[in-house]
């Protein structure tokens, strides 16, 4: 049986109340499922993509970053290589700077017993090895620039001697190192006190223009 406008106002104030009340959670239920639903759908879809954007964006602001350090880093290597090789003689120049270490010897105070500089070892390089089955070829060493040159060394003095030809080789502007050093046991010497055999090889390297 249908209600009719009378039969509405007959009732009372809670059963109006409460027959609005319906209306609204129907009408609010038809919204949610004509437009809210939708909306809210299409919103989740936009914030899981926003997310997704915001991610790409900060792997890409990372990737910029790491980009200018590497860009830095290449740029003082390349400062590095250009003071390494003002340091790194050439073939004219080993003589003198073999006379310098010599110089050093006698400033400091030591004898030499033996001074015999060895050629240039050139290590020669090797060639790839070859790649298993189905891998791509692994790439061949990078030539090297330099030749070592080495000097075999024997010399007597006393140990703060010794020691002072070491630090006067070391501050030569050039890239020496010495290696295999082996000092014997001291003994004494008239007119000199105690003095020490010292047994080393110093290293030099020299740029090679392979070209």
């Amino acid at each position: 049986m249908a209600l009719t406008l009378d039969d509405l106002k007959k009732l009372s104030p809670k059963q109006k109340a409460l027959i609005i009340f319906l209306i609204y959670i129907i009408l609010g239920y038809l919204y949610y499922l004509l437009f809210l639903q939708d909306a809210l759908a299409k919103g989740t879809v936009l914030s899981a993509k926003l997310t997704t954007l915001q991610q790409q964006v900060a792997e890409k602001e990372q990737a910029v970053a790491q980009i200018e350090k590497f860009i830095r880093e290449i740029t003082e290597l390349k400062a590095a290589f250009q003071v390494a090789l003002l340091k790194l003689p050439n073939a004219r120049e080993i003589p003198g700077l073999l006379a310098s270490v010599a110089q050093s010897g006698q400033g400091a105070g030591v004898n030499f017993l033996l001074f015999e500089p060895r050629p240039p070892e050139t290590k020669p390089v090797s060639p790839p090895p070859a790649a298993a089955k189905g891998q791509p070829p692994k790439p061949a060493e990078p030539e090297k620039f330099y030749d070592e040159i080495s000097v075999r060394v024997q010399l007597v003095g006393g140990f703060h001697n010794t020691v002072s030809f070491f630090e006067q080789v070391a501050r030569i502007p050039r890239i020496i190192n010495i290696e295999d050093i082996n000092m014997g046991d001291a003994q004494e010497v008239k007119g000199r006190g105690r003095v020490i055999k010292t047994s080393c090889t110093v290293k030099t390297y020299m740029f090679v223009d392979r070209k």
